[in-house]
């Protein structure tokens, strides 16, 4: 009987492995849909036509001549890759990638590392996309699993390190994060110093390794830079302060930001198909092996760790370095607490804490092996993308979110001038559109021109016709407008409605994700004339013979654009079928809560809210809820909802500000001072940009004037609200508001200075 069981666990344990890198390759097999794909594409490209590493931007026609060290060389790879093999070729690489780290996270073949990949799969996925950080995960886990493997007595190639080091420094500034792992390698053995039985073998693997170490740190010089290139890693990291009187990218940059804390995790971890549902359960592991570590009197493995989860919640781009930390500790110590039967494995030295029996351990692997299979179908189906990563498709190719059509337009018919184009396209534009059109700006703008990611902020919430714009077009000459409309785009940034409404701007193309605007100018006319289009009538025809996840981008994208453009009919239309191809689809039910919301079917839209919640609980469609409650005037319910909004948001300024003015409503001073302390606190300005969004700062200070004078608190009232007027002088109503405050105290004289200055704004063309 004993014998049945051990092979049948046997048998469990190596499909439950084979599941697990079946996993990996389905979770790295996806659509390319990187933002910085683009610019490193492009910038390979410039190195394989020029024969020169590009130290300065070569890019953009805002900042050409600025400098820019980078490493190249991974643009030239995947450059190369697409040229053999197309945008396929590129989802193969990133797939083979995935598969290459996990792969090497259980090459020793124990269950514990199998079971803690497997909830891993997900972030490194998420990390192996078509851009040089690839190099860095792949990298990473080979350098952290040898010198911990030497570490722990394991056979190991310490050779490998120094070459890994010159290849990393050469095409990613994350080669870092391989001298952080010899940190973590020399804390670890230092502490063992600390305890007399280890320390002759700790001096021991000292003596041996030291001179590959050293090895390591000398070829990092090796490199087109030198030793600046550590000030580039560290700026690029996000490691380096950011610039006073800049932008801060810790709070504008996804990646940079931090992975919310909240009750929501818990529901993460019992719902085996979410997306972040392994992220959430190695936290918990991360904990655990905190704990573990200090119980076996390893404090340096300890300490690692918990700098690991700090690093992987404090910036959503490290979750991939933390996970692999957690793997590569957890499947060491794990194997020494657990083991199946009595077999020959678990006959050594420092026998197991705990032995499961066959039975049990050959059942438990044929449940992980389910959970195993359950996260390929998903991936497989696109359903794990569908509901949690719109922008993801399993398989090889472009997205659908890039506008890869009104590229090709703007090239077939040359049209005039630069292009202009928002952020997060504007490494994709450097792609398809370079060299000929430079693009406006991409994801290096942060740094290069990080007063131009402040401007395109304010344009994107002006009017086309609007004084700002005019002024931009004639600095930039740009005369053509390519606008993202794929999924939410065009509901976040710029308004397509708007620009087809413009009398400055005529559309010229319209796709399902994208449209074309040329400037109304006189030399323009010859194209306007000819390729003008109606954007109130323009058809939109769906791909014949598409597959199911292409027929619903389509109509998803649809649907978003014509309730963007007021075509409401094909908006619910588009929409309607979307939710049929994909029920799971939570895109669908918020895009038609809007609609309903803009329509006045507010029960519709609060029906069609609580469906999309029940699919997907994002913090998205909770903040839409709750400003649709503020709208009926359920302060309450509103309140409820944004706060919940918050706690799941990467991003939650809007929300803090919200709740501020819903407090205030509530005659709740207190909570609304913390809501504004709180959205203080998340705004991408602070740390010495506060200048740059002065109509931000404030409504703050506005906000904490009203509180206070609720409290009673007089003289903070009137102080906040000087700071306000500070801000935006030219704001009439803000020098009202400081005259009411200041009469309410008796400062008469004062009031009437204030007065005067409201008095002064009063007809003139500025903002109330």
């Amino acid at each position: 009987m004993e014998l049945s069981t051990e092979k049948a666990y046997c048998g469990a344990r190596q499909m439950f492995f084979l599941l697990v890198l079946a996993s990996a390759v389905c979770a790295g097999l996806h659509t390319v849909a990187d933002s910085d794909m683009g610019w490193h594409l492009a910038t390979g490209r410039y190195v394989i036509q020029h024969h020169a590493i590009p130290r300065t931007d070569v890019l953009s026609y805002t900042s050409p001549g600025k400098p820019w060290a980078y490493p190249p060389f991974a643009g030239v790879l995947l450059y190369l890759t697409y040229r053999a093999f197309g945008y396929a070729g590129l989802s193969w690489f990133c797939a083979l990638a995935c598969l290459a780290v996990v792969a090497y996270l259980v090459w020793r073949r124990d269950i514990g590392s199998a079971v803690l990949a497997m909830l891993a799969i997900q972030s490194i996925a998420a990390r192996t996309a078509p851009r040089a950080d690839l190099f860095s995960t792949v990298f990473f886990v080979i350098f952290l699993g040898e010198l911990w493997a030497y570490q722990r007595g394991m056979r190991t190639r310490l050779w490998l390190l120094p070459v890994l080091m010159f290849l990393w420094v050469n095409l990613h500034p994350g080669f870092v994060a391989g001298l952080g792992a010899i940190g973590a390698y020399l804390l670890i053995e230092m502490t063992d110093l600390l305890f007399a039985g280890r320390r002759a073998a700790a001096l021991r693997r000292l003596r041996r390794i030291w001179p590959w170490l050293a090895a390591c740190g000398v070829v990092t010089f090796l490199n087109p830079w030198g030793p600046k290139i550590y000030g580039s890693a560290a700026t690029l990291s996000g490691l380096a302060a950011p610039c006073q009187g800049g932008l801060n990218s810790g709070t504008f940059i996804g990646e940079y930001m931090a992975v919310p804390i909240s009750t929501h995790l818990l529901y993460q971890l019992i719902d085996l198909r979410h997306m972040e549902n392994g992220f959430t359960w190695l936290l918990l592991v991360a904990v655990v092996l905190v704990a573990l570590f200090l119980w076996k009197r390893q404090p340096g493995a300890a300490v690692v760790v918990a700098v690991a989860l700090y690093a992987g919640l404090a910036h959503a781009r490290y979750m991939g370095l933390f996970v692999i930390v957690v793997v590569t500790f957890g499947s060491t110590l794990f194997d020494e607490l657990f083991s199946a039967g009595a077999t020959p494995e678990s006959d050594h030295a420092s026998p197991s804490v705990i032995r499961v029996p066959y039975g049990t351990a050959a059942l438990l692997s044929f449940v992980l092996c389910a959970m195993a299979l359950l996260h390929v179908v998903d991936f497989v189906s696109s359903r794990t993308y569908v509901v949690f990563n719109s922008d993801w498709r399993f398989g090889g190719g472009l997205s659908s979110w890039f506008p890869a059509r009104a590229a090709a337009f703007i090239q077939r018919e040359q049209l005039p001038g630069n292009i202009y184009e928002e952020y997060a396209l504007g490494g994709y534009a450097a792609w398809s559109l370079g060299p000929e059109y430079p693009d406006f700006i991409d994801g290096r703008g942060d740094r290069l021109r990080p007063d131009l990611v402040v401007e395109q902020r304010k344009l994107y919430i002006e009017d086309p016709d609007s004084r700002l714009w005019e002024e931009e077009a004639d600095r930039w000459n740009f005369n053509a407008v390519l606008v993202s409309t794929a999924g939410f785009r065009s509901l976040q940034k710029m308004n397509p409605s708007a620009f087809c409404r413009s009398a400055s701007w005529r559309p010229v193309y319209m796709d399902e994700v994208s449209l074309v605007f040329v400037r109304n100018l006189p030399q323009n006319r010859p194209w306007i004339d000819r390729l003008q289009i109606d954007c109130n009538t323009q058809p939109l025809a769906a791909p014949a013979s598409a597959s199911r996840p292409a027929l619903y981008d389509f109509y998803l994208d649809s649907g978003a654009l014509f309730f963007t453009l007021h075509r409401d009919r094909e908006s619910e239309e588009s929409l309607r079928r979307a939710s049929r191809l994909y029920p799971e689809d939570p895109n669908a039910p918020l895009l038609l809560a809007a609609l309903y919301q803009r329509q006045q079917r507010l029960h519709d839209a609060e029906q069609e809210y609580r469906a999309a919640l029940a699919l997907n609980d994002s913090a998205y469609a909770w903040y839409s809820l709750g400003r649709l409650y503020a709208s009926e005037g359920r302060n309450s319910d509103a309140v409820r909802a944004i706060e919940r909004a918050a706690d799941l948001s990467v991003d939650p300024l809007d929300m803090y500000m919200a709740l501020g003015s819903l407090q205030i409503a509530q005659n709740h001073a207190s909570q609304s001072l913390a809501a504004y302390a709180k959205a203080e606190n998340s705004s991408p300005f602070r740390n010495g940009g506060e200048s740059l969004a002065p109509e931000l700062y404030a409504q703050i200070a506005e906000g904490r004037s009203e509180a206070h004078r609720l409290l009673g608190h007089w003289a903070e009232a009137i102080a906040y609200q000087q700071e306000a007027t500070r801000r935006t002088p030219l704001v009439m109503e803000r020098w009202n508001r400081l005259a009411r405050l200041y009469e309410a105290t008796g400062q008469m004289g004062l009031a009437a200075e204030a007065r005067e200055r409201a008095a002064a704004l009063q007809g003139s063309n500025t903002p109330r």
